[in-house]
């Protein structure tokens, strides 16, 4: 045993700094603190599992893994404690995608405290990575049990539901979103709207652009329900809207995010509007989509003498949280190039647009973004082309409210509770979905994508 009492004042004060958010260095500093706890008293398991935790804010996940390695090597006599640790691991290595270990060290936490919360949560979690939507609503209803009040249980009893296809329990609990992070929306001039009826609302988008665009298909019924309703949308929406919803006399479309708040009743968003309504699982599930414009654009940018023509993206939009796994190496496009006959385009906007250039692609892939204004534009491009491939992001949304043919290199670890688990089952599209095994890897992918064109191609 090493100086344990030294040890103990290493590790109050790394717990101190690492309070200290005021302060941008702050978790640096408890980094070092706690590594020294560590070597002044290498028996001790807190100050191991306490500087994981360090290294998962650090978004060190593999020394964070290493750490909570070491702390389990440690004597630990507390069973909740033991769970603490296991609990943590089992997070770290789903962040990880060692989904199969995950699962041991998440069945070890509530072995060691059938009431650790966290050990659920995150044994909810991994069975939904493994498609056992049953075991993730358990493990997801156990952990709310045990703790109602606890933010983070309601969000997966949100996520667990939505996989498992209870779409009216999942959006019920994913209202505690504004608690969660949104918490600006709890500070608006009006309280949130319920459905009560002749109220004039503030309708206003809290998710993405795919998302406002999936859930404006319960406008209608929010104006009929409502005496009036204020829209704000972006901007990318607004000739859409204001060609699906022309006959609607009782709605204001208003564009951009920062409009002043207008005089009204109460505040909605889109994606709450199945909730306020009180649709259930049908309902929502068979509501139909809105109607785009029939525009069309030049076909100058078309390349003569190519047989099959594919819009593509890469990326989706950062501030999403499955961004990091749904994202997309823009080489492994290039490997599209194996199947003679097809030319790709890029639909991709935004800052990882530039990948194209930067990669090697401009001889290769025709640029339609400065053709894009806004949803109108895209869904005209669209009407041109045989096929698009995107990451899951608003593309395929957009693909859907354009009827067009779009493929799905699917992530195993992001997944849209839209498309769902495995892509059998899909609320509101029908994409063909190419879905990554546990490895997380995007080659064998596109291996199969490249199959499935040659088969396309010699068909057509």
């Amino acid at each position: 045993m090493g100086d344990r009492q030294h040890a103990i004042a290493l590790y109050n004060q790394g717990v101190e700094a690492s309070k200290q958010n005021q302060y941008p260095t702050h978790l640096q500093h408890a980094y070092k603190l706690f590594a020294s706890a560590c070597f002044a008293d290498p028996t001790w398991w807190q100050a191991f599992y306490q500087a994981g935790n360090n290294n998962v804010d650090q978004k060190l996940g593999f020394s964070a893994l290493a750490c909570f390695r070491r702390a389990l090597q440690c004597e630990i006599t507390d069973p909740v404690e033991h769970a603490r640790v296991f609990a943590n691991m089992c997070w770290q290595l789903e962040e990880s995608a060692q989904v199969d270990e995950a699962l041991e060290c998440g069945l070890k936490s509530i072995e060691a405290d059938p009431n650790c919360v966290l050990g659920h949560l995150n044994l909810s979690v991994v069975y939904r990575d493994l498609d056992d939507t049953a075991n993730s609503v358990k493990h997801a209803e156990q952990a709310y049990a045990i703790d109602p009040t606890n933010m983070l249980s309601e969000i997966n009893m949100a996520f667990a539901n939505l996989f498992a296809r209870n779409f009216a329990t999942g959006l019920k609990f994913f209202e505690k979103r504004f608690e969660w992070r949104l918490h600006h929306f709890l500070h608006y001039p009006y309280p949130q709207w319920h459905g009560e009826k002749g109220k004039t609302v503030v309708l206003v988008a809290d998710q993405g652009l795919g998302d406002t665009l999936s859930y404006a298909r319960f406008v209608r019924q929010a104006c009929e329900r409502a005496g009036y309703v204020h829209a704000i949308v972006q901007h990318e929406l607004m000739r859409l809207f204001q060609h699906a919803f022309v006959d609607i006399k009782n709605l204001n479309i208003i564009p951009g995010l920062q409009a002043n708040f207008p005089a009204a009743d109460a505040w909605t968003t889109f994606v709450s509007l199945p909730n306020a309504l009180g649709l259930n699982d049908d309902e929502i599930r068979n509501a139909p989509q809105i109607k785009a414009p029939h525009f069309s654009l030049p076909k100058s940018w078309k390349v003569k003498d190519r047989k099959f023509h594919i819009g593509i993206a890469w990326g989706g939009s950062p501030l999403n949280d499955i961004d990091r796994h749904r994202n997309i190496p823009m080489t492994e496009f290039y490997e599209l190039y194996r199947v003679p006959g097809v030319q790709l385009y890029s639909l991709q906007v935004g800052e990882r647009g530039r990948e194209m250039v930067d990669s090697g692609g401009a001889p290769l892939i025709g640029d339609l973004t400065p053709y894009i204004h806004d949803i109108v534009d895209t869904v005209a491009l669209m009407q041109d082309l045989d096929l698009v491939i995107t990451v899951e992001s608003a593309l395929g949304h957009i693909c859907a409210l354009a009827e067009k043919e779009c493929w799905i290199p699917y992530s195993f670890y992001g997944r849209d509770y839209r498309i769902g688990l495995t892509g059998e089952d899909q609320l509101w599209s029908k994409h063909t979905i190419f879905r990554q095994d546990k490895t997380a890897q995007w080659r064998p992918v596109f291996n199969r994508i490249i199959a499935a064109l040659q088969d396309r191609l010699q068909t057509s």
